[in-house]
């Protein structure tokens, strides 16, 4: 039986440490950009998404570019959270959703959160977490002129 742990010792310890030897702790995070595109009855006005009470906010896509030039990158899918409630999960690109709005939705500001799983090439996979306010208004006319349908967000990764 000594033998044993003997041989245990000298063969199998030493492969563990090279195993932790060959691992690294340095953060080498995808550095991309994300686009939402909205649907044309959410406009995006400097950088808030509007939507009308007891309406639907719909995000028709989600789009990730690699800042690294010439590499990919992706998302696997995306998880919605509305004021801090998971309340959709889209597992199918383009990743969009639709969330509805109701008459008791207060109007004012709201946090619309996105986080996904990030893949890029050469970079570690990380989790993003996108956030937007969202404006609920009691009408059409109280969303502000200029606005679009897409917004470019920075997203925090870990």
């Amino acid at each position: 039986m000594k033998l044993f742990y003997k041989f245990l010792l000298w063969s199998v310890v030493p492969m563990m440490a090279l195993g932790f030897a060959a691992c690294s702790d340095d953060d080498d995070l995808p550095d991309v950009s994300f686009k939402i595109v909205t649907d044309e009855s959410n406009p995006v006005v400097d950088g808030t998404i509007y939507v009308v009470q007891g309406e639907d906010l719909t995000i028709d896509a989600i789009e990730v570019t690699n800042n690294d030039s010439g590499k990919a990158a992706t998302i696997t899918r995306a998880n919605y959270f509305w004021d801090g409630a998971l309340v959709y999960v889209s597992p199918f690109s383009p990743f969009g959703c639709e969330l509805s709005t109701s008459e008791t939705t207060p109007v004012g500001v709201h946090n619309l959160e996105i986080t996904c799983p990030v893949l890029a090439v050469d970079k570690e996979v990380a989790t993003a977490l996108i956030g937007y306010k969202v404006m609920v208004v009691e009408s059409a006319d109280d969303i502000p002129d200029g606005g679009s349908n897409t917004t470019t967000n920075p997203a925090t990764m870990k």
